[in-house]
């Protein structure tokens, strides 16, 4: 009999958090070149363009869902600002006034934490 250990919620090594952070920064890039490919038409773009609009489609969609499953509505609405919308830094702890930066900082970090668990587990 084999024994297997089924993780039934991975968690991201130091590595995979990086991955996602800087996964999260190139979102509204890729999310631009989608639908400016979408825009051409999928059926008219060169086999190059049809692989980057493939591999964005698949990223983007896969960083929505998992941005979707962070359970603390704070958190998501934070990095729904910082990343999703694309606000800077400085203007997402504006927004988030209430807050002291330092706590904006500190839920951003657990929001990029669970997107790269949710990742994670998305991709196994």
């Amino acid at each position: 009999m084999l024994a297997m250990q089924l993780e039934l919620f991975p968690q991201a090594t130091a590595d995979e958090i990086k991955k996602t952070k800087s996964l999260l920064a190139g979102y509204r890039r890729m999310k631009a070149v989608v639908t400016e490919f979408e825009r051409i038409g999928v059926e008219n773009l060169a086999p190059k363009q049809k692989m980057a609009y493939n591999a964005y489609l698949k990223a983007t969609q896969s960083v929505e869902r998992a941005v979707r499953l962070i359970l603390d509505d704070e958190v998501r609405r934070i990095v729904e600002m910082r990343y999703i919308k694309g606000e800077r830094h400085k203007v997402t702890v504006l927004y988030f006034g209430n807050m002291h930066p330092a706590t904006v900082a500190r839920k951003l970090n657990e929001g990029i934490i669970s997107v790269a668990n949710s990742l994670k587990l998305l991709e196994s």
